[in-house]
């Protein structure tokens, strides 16, 4: 069954969902998701690329739902399997 889209995944257009969800996917699957994350902000601060990585800054309006991937992500990866799909 799948879930309805949260408000805010309604307000973000489909091209920007597609590239914050591989980003927030990258950086909770890397160990050092932090170091990841620091990285790519360094890199929109150097391209000053904010179309492209701006929703990584703190002040920008898809930030909330960067963040909200990224725990998401993090938590389908730390949520223990059921003994079935062993």
């Amino acid at each position: 069954m799948m879930e309805a889209p949260s408000s805010l995944e309604q307000r973000v257009p489909a091209e920007e969902r597609h590239w914050i969800e591989r980003v927030a996917r990258f950086v909770a699957r890397d160990r050092d998701g932090d170091l990841a994350e620091a990285l790519l902000l360094r890199l929109l601060r150097i391209t000053r690329n904010g179309r492209r990585w701006g929703f990584l800054a703190n002040d920008h309006p898809l930030h909330p739902y960067y963040l909200q991937q990224k725990v998401s992500e993090q938590c389908r990866i730390l949520r223990p399997r059921h003994a079935a799909d062993r």
